[in-house]
């Protein structure tokens, strides 16, 4: 490695590592005002529940989920900068760095039953869930109390099961839903890779299964949009395309190729397409095993 491309890779580290210490104090200032704003609503609220709170409660519940999308999108970032800082540590020769030797969670236990993983995730999932259902509650209560002002405080109790068990159903269902759409993403990217890997920039635009593989994995809006990106690339004049991809192996810029196509991450799209992490169902194929030039 040149000494350029040694200063340009430490310098981007320095960022890398600024933007992830950001991630993680913006996931901490919603962990901190999250749980006393709902806990404000319970105190305002509880004793006073009535038609007039149902707005107020919709909004706090709107707000909440509001942020779990937001969180779940920092979450994306999150995990992709701490592979490219991986990435730079080992291109450095920092094999040992904080970063390519981050340790995964490992202690788990049952509690009440309910598996239990010490984990990041899972404390500010629970956090979340917790205040979705609080929302939840006071939206159901605050709009039986406005249809049945005389309702007796079994429906408030009733109020609070619903919110408990709505809560629980949609998390179920939206992480059966999450594993379905990664497990199609996945196998949408090994075959969009392996398209990839007998074609190249200057032919992308005229390779239609291409396309189509990557419109289908980008989950774009229009497929024009996945063609005129194939377009710009495959135009681009001989000097500038050694930056579209750069110079690597022949099945990482099959990797580097879709990713231009679709905005996703290259080494995800390789790791599907290698299976380096071991993450990918047995029925997956492999389409190149990584060599060790290669593993960043």
């Amino acid at each position: 490695m040149d000494q350029d491309r040694r200063n340009a890779l430490s310098t981007e580290y320095g960022e890398v590592c600024s933007n992830f210490r950001t991630l993680t104090d913006i996931r901490f200032k919603l962990l901190g005002l999250l749980p006393i704003a709902t806990a404000v609503a319970i105190a305002l609220k509880v004793d006073h529940i009535d038609g007039r709170s149902f707005v107020f409660s919709l909004f706090g519940l709107i707000a909440t989920i509001g942020l779990v999308t937001y969180n779940t999108r920092n979450d994306e970032l999150y995990d992709e900068l701490v592979r490219r800082a991986a990435y730079i540590e080992r291109s450095l020769g920092l094999a040992d760095g904080a970063f390519a030797n981050r340790p995964r969670a490992s202690l788990k236990f049952r509690l009440f039953g309910i598996p239990w993983k010490v984990d990041h995730r899972v404390g500010v999932g629970t956090i979340y869930l917790a205040s979705i259902a609080v929302w939840l509650f006071l939206v159901l209560a605050s709009l039986s109390a406005w249809l049945a002002p005389e309702a007796s405080v079994l429906a408030t109790l009733a109020a609070f099961g619903l919110a408990v068990i709505a809560t629980w159903c949609a998390r179920t269902w939206i992480k059966r839903k999450k594993e379905a759409v990664d497990e199609e993403k996945r196998s949408l990217a090994i075959e969009a890779v392996q398209k990839a890997f007998s074609t190249d920039l200057s032919r992308g635009t005229a390779d239609g299964g291409l396309i189509d593989l990557c419109f289908k994995l980008a989950d774009e809006k229009e497929r024009e949009i996945i063609a005129k990106r194939a377009q710009f690339y495959a135009g681009i004049d001989r000097d500038s395309s050694i930056y579209y991809p750069p110079g690597v192996s022949k099945e990482q810029a099959a990797c580097h190729l879709v990713a231009l196509l679709t905005d996703l991450p290259p080494r995800w799209l390789f790791d599907c397409a290698t299976n380096r992490r071991g993450d990918m169902p047995e029925k997956s194929p492999v389409l190149f095993p990584p060599r060790a030039d290669e593993v960043r």
